[in-house]
């Protein structure tokens, strides 16, 4: 009998459907019938369908897994089981000293003028080595990422030690997520990632020019002029035309994670942003000092109306850019953990990041930033977000296992619980409703590895949610670290 599993989309593997032009095999829903047919000689619109299935979930036969080259490389050397970490240090001095000095003086020179070709390849250059390190590494994808531990060290501005994180965490992401689905060809997986660590070097130079607010709590009208830093920063490179196009799309986009449409923290709006982009072009075309950004401006304009179900890039910046914040000290509040930083990213998932970005940096990244050590551990209570007929219901649960995929544990099902949602002034779950909390005495069990239709958006610590974390613990009392029976396993 056939068996199905969930399809998980890379644009590399679309992109390789793209270059041989055939759908290699048929696709499936979750009851085995056929969504899209397997075609040689399949059209590029034919191809895109795919994506149209991206939240509903589109499968494939396992027998198909070799021929979408999905099947596990044969490992060597130290790292022989899947579960495997190492504690190599993937970095060196060296490398953060290399990235330091080269932003630092990239960003220095941004204040007095405009980026040139040199400067572009220069730190391109110096990226470029850093990536080509990483990589070539046997641990390149268990090891430790420890741009932390090394910034730690530096004594650099803030917005240096933010965008060489953002940097190093972004590269870790790509290349991880690259490696797990066997990409095989090196030249195009070099090009990919470089693009998308320029882009992280550069997605917020824009704030440079602009008062920013340091409070901790931002109003609505701050929160609206912090959300024009994306346009600035583009505009800051925008005349440089050696600087290639998907860096400065990346530039635009990097807080637009999730589609158009959804209720979300998406910014800046992209009917703004174009009308925007409009008047820029508008105004620049007849001056000769500016027609090279007028003619870039109309590039942009005609890659942001292409229609990408999933963007990883913008994914990956977002996600990236918040972490790297989050870990360093800035003038209104210390720095979290590598661990806090995590929990907060969950937490603040649901109305900002796609799941499937979330799963992999849980599944990739998030470890090795936080010397391999789990973030999330048994006996944790979590918030999960379950899909089932056009609705979407929160599940309060408790892992009873985790291993080194952090994004899918064994979880028992204890209640079921409402939200507040609000904007403050992001959306928001604001609190959890505890006297509408409803238990599930039956501790129904799930395992997320083999349950795509819940997916976690919120940790339950006592720093997180403490009313909500103390009533959860006298629901729970005596259950709390249980052994799951092994009959539970398969429910």
């Amino acid at each position: 009998m056939a068996q199905y599993k969930i399809f998980d989309f890379t644009p590399e593997i679309i992109n390789s459907f793209r270059e041989k032009g055939e759908i290699p095999v048929h696709f499936y829903n979750k009851d085995g019938q056929i969504l899209i047919y397997k075609k040689e000689n399949a059209s590029e619109s034919e191809i895109d369908r795919l994506l149209r299935f991206v939240q509903q979930g589109i499968y494939y036969d396992v027998d198909d897994t070799d021929v979408l080259g999905l099947g596990k490389k044969k490992k060597e050397g130290p790292e022989q089981t899947e579960e495997g970490l190492s504690d190599v240090k993937l970095l060196s001095e060296n490398h953060a000293q290399a990235l330091s000095s080269e932003t630092t003086e990239l960003f220095s020179q941004l204040k007095t003028s405009s980026i040139d070709a040199f400067q572009a390849r220069k730190a391109g250059q110096a990226m470029q080595k850093v990536f080509t390190d990483f990589e070539s590494q046997p641990d390149a994808m268990n090891g430790l990422v420890n741009i932390l531990e090394l910034m730690n060290a530096q004594d650099d501005d803030f917005e240096v030690e933010l965008a060489v994180k953002r940097t190093v965490v972004a590269m870790a992401m790509k290349t991880r997520g690259m490696k797990a689905t066997n990409y095989r060809d090196q030249r195009k997986m070099d090009d990919m990632v470089n693009v998308l660590m320029m882009a992280a070097l550069l997605c917020d130079v824009g704030a440079s020019k602009m008062q920013m607010p340091t409070g901790a709590q931002l109003s609505a009208q701050e929160l609206e002029y912090v959300q024009n830093h994306p346009l600035m920063s583009y505009l800051m490179i925008a005349h440089e035309p050696t600087i290639d196009p998907r860096i400065k799309r990346n530039i635009l986009v990097h807080h637009r994670p999730l589609r158009a449409g959804a209720q979300s923290n998406n910014y800046p709006d992209m009917r703004v942003l174009v009308k925007k982009l409009v008047a820029l072009e508008e105004k620049y075309r007849g001056d000769p000092a500016r027609q090279a950004v007028a003619i870039d401006i109309q590039q942009q304009l005609m890659l942001l109306k292409k229609d990408l179900p999933y963007d990883e890039d913008a994914n990956i910046l977002a996600v990236a850019s918040e972490f790297a914040s989050l870990t360093s000290t800035v003038p209104w509040r210390e720095s979290f953990t590598a661990e806090e930083a995590t929990c907060m990213i969950i937490n603040n998932s649901f109305f900002t990041y796609t799941d499937r970005i979330v799963r992999e940096f849980l599944d990739h990244v998030a470890m090795s930033m936080n010397d391999n050590q789990k973030i999330l551990k048994e006996g944790d209570f979590i918030i999960v977000a379950a899909r089932g007929t056009g609705q979407t219901y929160f599940e309060v649960c408790i892992i009873t296992s985790v291993g080194r995929y952090q994004s899918k544990p064994g979880i028992d099902r204890i209640a079921t619980i409402y939200p507040e949602i609000g904007r403050s002034p992001k959306w928001t779950f604001l609190d959890f409703n505890i006297d509408k909390l409803r238990p599930d005495p039956r501790y129904a069990h799930y395992e997320l590895a083999k349950d795509d239709s819940r997916h976690i958006i919120f940790v339950v610590r006592p720093n997180m949610n403490e009313a909500l974390y103390e009533r959860l613990v006298e629901l729970t009392a005596g259950r709390r670290n249980t052994p799951v029976e092994p009959s539970a396993l398969g429910t």
